[in-house]
């Protein structure tokens, strides 16, 4: 993975949601600056700040980390 990957993919995943820096800091009880530092590569977030990041924009923390972006799937039975 690139450096900055991570933070480029929440600044994308925060933008697709609609949402400031401050609303994903307040959801994930970090700072808005230290959001920032993350989205523009500047430090890489801990285990524990990535986990919260990705519940504040409802995504699984484990998007954020693989290697090559993977479309997003759905599993839908003929019988639903």
């Amino acid at each position: 993975m690139r450096k900055g990957e991570i933070g480029r993919r929440i600044r994308a995943v925060r933008r697709e949601r609609g949402l400031t820096l401050r609303q994903v800091a307040a959801a994930a009880a970090l700072s808005a600056t230290h959001i920032s530092e993350i989205e523009r590569g500047h430090t890489t977030p801990t285990v524990g700040a990535l986990l919260r990041v990705a519940q504040a924009l409802g995504k699984e923390p484990h998007f954020f980390l693989e290697t090559e972006r993977l479309p997003e799937v759905s599993l839908v039975r003929a019988a639903d």
